[in-house]
């Protein structure tokens, strides 16, 4: 028996009527400890500590990288029940967080690790034999990095703090990142491309997609809001408060590479074309599974291509998929979780068998071709090549990176640090060390 967890799929603070799901992790039953830790994470919530790991300043100014792990003081850590679960935690008790993120990462995880067909090897492991997960409240950010995950909160203006360690979707993102450093592995210096860091965040935006989507929830409803027409989600002005999925939103976008060949300024931007396009090839592989059950026919599927286009044919084609889902809405189901389960392996094999050096789009859409290959014979090469070539993906490529965008960049952030990156920094004054060792013994 694995063990249980409450974990909210659409956050608290976006939807008042969002309660938290009990879920089953594969953590085995009594497995864990307090925190909630095992073997291969651990999390913490630091006491004194307001900014996350990266490169920071010494009391006399030298800069010097700050990286896991946390020896100062925590709170009081989560422990299980008399049972060895955490699903009697609830929102408004303490240990609540360290529990939802934990729970997060590890049903994210299970859903990842399946695709993936083996456990996740992390990429920091020659330091490190855990994960190190922080909650710090006052940060606006969320990040992975060598040998640690840290989620901060969103500031709203009218005052309310909304952490991160509740949301779903950033946290599996960020496990996102996890799984492209431990298979994909670090670029070599000088050979870092642009796409490759679109890639990163492309590919964690698939990852939380797709974990959410093992979420019965989830399907029931996007599919009771859309009937099976997910591309009505864009044209759903308010999507996002009444579904537990926000991220189909973003990528349910029609960005292409030409908005980006004379430079970018942000990758999570530069992510949209490829985001886009994976989760066209994800709808387009549950319509034709649709049409093999006899669900919908060729001609309403041919006719939903046509509507993406024309605002005209938006009222046939819902007509059709609410009649075709009122008379099977359980062959529907099934058809999604097909089309899921395909996007989830190819986008894990295409993993395995990309390089992080000189990485571009359109070495994802040649190997996910080839993948495609390998598992079906070429069953949705034309849906595959289709998608990418309308986004102009492996035909243009993004220009120079633009100074203002730094705010949200990951091109400098604690994320691609390295230990070795050290060697990179002037030496610290004996006289400094000592002055920065007291200052880090008090917190």
């Amino acid at each position: 028996m694995g063990t249980r967890f409450r974990l909210f799929v659409q956050p608290p603070f976006e939807d008042a009527r969002s309660n938290p799901e009990i879920v089953e992790v594969s953590s085995p039953l009594n497995s864990l400890t307090a925190g909630p830790a095992d073997d291969r994470m651990f999390v913490v919530e630091p006491v004194g500590k307001t900014g996350p790991y990266g490169v920071k300043r010494g009391p006399l100014g030298t800069p010097y990288m700050h990286l896991p792990p946390w020896t100062g003081k925590i709170l009081e850590p989560a422990n299980p029940d008399g049972r060895g679960n955490f699903d009697y935690l609830r929102p408004s008790m303490p240990g609540f967080e360290a529990s939802h993120v934990f729970g997060c990462i590890r049903f994210t995880l299970d859903v990842w690790e399946r695709y993936l067909g083996q456990p996740l090897t992390w990429h920091f492991r020659d330091h490190y034999d855990r994960l190190e997960i922080s909650i710090l409240p006052q940060w606006d950010n969320a990040q992975y990095g060598y040998g640690f995950l840290e989620v901060g909160s969103q500031f709203e203006k009218d005052g309310r703090i909304l952490p991160f360690s509740l949301d779903f979707d950033v946290v599996a993102h960020e496990v996102g990142h996890a799984i492209i450093f431990s298979v994909l592995g670090v670029p070599r210096p000088g050979t870092e491309y642009p796409e490759y860091l679109g890639f990163q965040e492309a590919f964690s935006d698939c990852v939380s997609l797709i974990a959410a989507m093992h979420f019965p929830s989830v399907i029931d409803n996007v599919l009771s809001e859309t009937r099976g027409n997910l591309y009505r989600a864009n044209r759903l002005a308010r999507f996002s408060e009444f579904s537990p999925h926000r991220q189909i939103r973003s990528a349910n976008n029609k960005r292409t590479m030409a908005e980006f060949t004379r430079g970018w300024k942000d990758e999570h931007e530069l992510s949209q074309p490829l985001t886009g396009a994976i989760f066209d090839i994800l709808v387009d592989i549950f319509h034709e599974s649709l049409v093999a059950r006899g669900l919908i026919s060729r001609a309403v599927e041919d006719l939903s291509d046509i509507a993406e286009f024309d605002p005209a044919a938006e009222a046939p084609v819902q007509h059709a998929f609410d009649r075709a889902f009122a008379r099977n809405p359980d062959g529907f189901v099934e058809a999604l979780l097909d089309a899921r389960d395909v996007a989830g392996t190819y986008l894990a094999e295409t993993l395995w068998a990309l390089a992080p050096d000189f990485l571009d789009y359109g070495d994802v859409a040649e190997t996910m071709l080839a993948v495609d290959r390998n598992e079906s014979g070429g069953q949705f090469a034309a849906i595959i090549t289709g998608n990418f070539r309308q986004r102009g993906i492996g035909e243009l490529h993004a220009g120079a990176h633009l100074r203002g965008g730094e705010h949200r960049s990951h091109v400098h952030s604690a994320r691609i640090l390295l230990p070795r990156d050290r060697l990179k920094l002037p030496k610290m004054s004996y006289r400094e060390k000592v002055l920065l060792s007291r200052l880090m013994s008090n917190q």
